[in-house]
């Protein structure tokens, strides 16, 4: 192959891998395992749903929360939902005891779901793969037109109020439900965002 030729095939390389990889690569680097804006979503969903939580038990009676139907006792999801729930009985007035034997109501509470779906959508031009001779083949870059990432958290509880001398049921509150939403959307790289993950004193 003449010189001017090798050069030619080695420089049109160089410039098609640059192309390829300009604005490919996402480096994601988050302590602990989940992002702040994941447990944003599942810590919101379980505020929304706990904020629904306003039994007719007795003003004033001494309550037992009782955890052993809640999901992943020792996940940090878990401590969250459950501190938000015992929260929200202080803020309606019950006062809470750390023994079956100091209360007056046993609160039983489960969980149904804490959890976050998602979907990613892209309307564009895909990568495409070219093959180059004597080099291995590279990629055009992705060019999208509208793309849409969405992440959805999900709470679902369920609280059973009854006496702790008895046992005769006193109140069920739900199942309740808590959905938190993130959702960003770009046009031609103009992008906006819509969430509900805090509140907006806090934006």
């Amino acid at each position: 192959m003449p010189k001017f030729l090798k050069k030619g095939v080695l420089a049109g390389v160089g410039l098609l891998a640059c192309i390829a990889f300009v604005g490919c690569v996402t480096v994601r680097e988050t302590q602990p395992e989940q992002t702040a804006r994941e447990q944003l979503l599942l810590s919101r969903a379980a505020d929304l749903a706990s904020m629904k939580i306003d039994p007719t038990v007795p003003a004033g009676n001494a309550i037992y929360v009782n955890t052993r139907y809640f999901i992943d006792d020792d996940d940090y999801r878990t401590r969250y939902a459950i501190a938000r729930i015992r929260a929200q009985l202080l803020a309606r007035g019950y006062r809470l005891v750390g023994s079956r034997d100091e209360a007056d109501t046993i609160a039983e509470i489960s969980s149904g779901a804490l959890s976050i779906d998602g979907a990613d959508t892209m309307f564009g031009l895909p990568s495409i793969p070219i093959p180059i001779p004597f080099a291995e083949s590279v990629s055009t870059p992705q060019i999208p037109v509208f793309r849409n990432h969405e992440r959805n958290g999900t709470a679902k509880f369920l609280i059973t109020f009854y006496s702790a001398k008895t046992g005769s049921e006193q109140d069920i509150i739900g199942p309740i439900y808590g959905f938190s939403r993130y959702e960003r959307s770009s046009i031609l790289g103009i992008s906006w965002q819509q969430q509900n993950l805090m509140e907006p004193e806090a934006e």
